[in-house]
């Protein structure tokens, strides 16, 4: 993924890691339940939360930024 630099990508990149530590959430969920498995949930939900961490972060820089204005040509 590109570093952001408008207000749009910000929103990209949070939507975008909101996406993964869904993911990894359920994944880490799914672990939980499997006996042989459970030990492994906890890295799972990690970089889960680290995604939430960085999504958040992303939609309020996004927030700070202006507004782009639609300009036609």
């Amino acid at each position: 993924m590109p570093e952001p630099k408008t207000r749009e990508d910000y929103f990209a990149a949070a939507s975008h890691h909101l996406a993964k530590a869904v993911h990894l959430a359920g994944y880490a969920e799914d672990l939980a339940h499997a006996p042989n498995n459970r030990h492994r949930s906890s890295d799972y939900a990690a970089a889960g939360a680290l995604h939430a961490d960085i999504a958040r972060s992303a939609a309020a820089i996004a927030e700070a930024l202006p507004e782009t204005e639609d300009v036609d040509v």
